[in-house]
């Protein structure tokens, strides 16, 4: 039963990525560079809550960034999908526990290159090597 609630809440997660991907698609279209080192400064304030291993960040209360990512990064989904949702829920985050994500801690183009950090190397590490080493970003 616990393996069918998982693939019911990832096959609820890809929908969700895919419709949010195209709407961010729409919604960007001339939209500018991203500054990854930028997002990467930026993604630091969510570091408390999230783990993502390129930023060395550990938190245990959101969602660890890694992990949600890995699989669809695996199956050949874009960075684009990955930017759109993330943008997506830097706006409009999921407010189904406790403690709440506030809505736009980072706004705009420091929005934009956050979403663009965290797609570019969320789960792109080893799975069984979860600590991926930070790159700089020029």
């Amino acid at each position: 039963m616990a393996a069918h609630a998982r693939h019911g809440r990832l096959t609820g997660f890809v929908g969700l990525l895919v419709l949010c991907a195209a709407a961010f698609a729409l919604s960007a279209c001339g939209g500018g560079s991203r500054d990854l080192a930028n997002g990467k400064t930026k993604f630091a304030a969510c570091g408390g809550c999230h783990t993502l291993a390129d930023a060395g960040t550990k938190g245990t209360v959101g969602p660890n960034l890694d992990d949600a990512f890995r699989g669809s990064r695996r199956q050949g989904f874009e960075k684009s999908s990955f930017e759109g949702i993330i943008r997506y829920w830097i706006e409009k985050p999921e407010q189904r526990t406790e403690p709440i994500m506030p809505a736009n801690r980072v706004t705009g183009k420091d929005a934009d290159d956050v979403a663009a950090y965290i797609a570019e190397v969320a789960g792109a590490g080893d799975a069984e090597s979860p600590v991926r080493p930070a790159e700089e970003f020029k």
